[in-house]
């Protein structure tokens, strides 16, 4: 059974205060769609420009390093098999400061290995400021807890 956990691992200061994080299904699964939600509050307005970097890693060994522009992942114009959606934006510049509802949704393809996974996420405003940061496990092998 596939497992999955995250780590806030940004500083108080950060522009987008994350306060929860949902998935579905729970556990992922390969060969699925995975919506992850995040209840976040913006504590600054985030402008155009902003981006986030994903690295992958299989143990030691980085997989994927992307750079992703949140607004054009908002916009729609963005990665394949990635659908970036803010509920009060509708990838219109800026997100207003307060409360906000980030979703990503992802194609999980069948063919990722069963193995464990950390991935990393730094996010980043438009002049680099830091506005979030989280590590992420994720352990598809079956029957491993992660």
């Amino acid at each position: 059974m596939a497992d999955w956990g995250y780590r806030n691992v940004g500083s108080p200061g950060d522009a987008l205060d994350i306060k929860s994080i949902t998935v579905t299904p729970d556990p992922p699964k390969p060969g699925s769609t995975v919506t992850v939600r995040f209840d976040a509050a913006a504590m600054e307005k985030i402008e155009d420009g902003a981006y986030f970097d994903v690295v992958i890693k299989l143990g030691l060994v980085k997989l994927i390093t992307r750079r992703y522009d949140i607004f054009a992942e908002l916009r729609g114009g963005g990665a394949e098999g990635l659908k970036l959606s803010c509920d009060t934006s509708n990838g219109k510049s800026p997100i207003p400061k307060g409360n906000a509802v980030l979703t990503a949704v992802i194609d999980l393809p069948n063919e990722v290995p069963r193995a464990k996974f950390k991935v990393e996420v730094r996010a980043y405003t438009v002049d680099e400021g830091d506005l979030a940061a989280l590590d992420f496990d994720l352990d598809l092998r079956p029957g491993f807890p992660a």
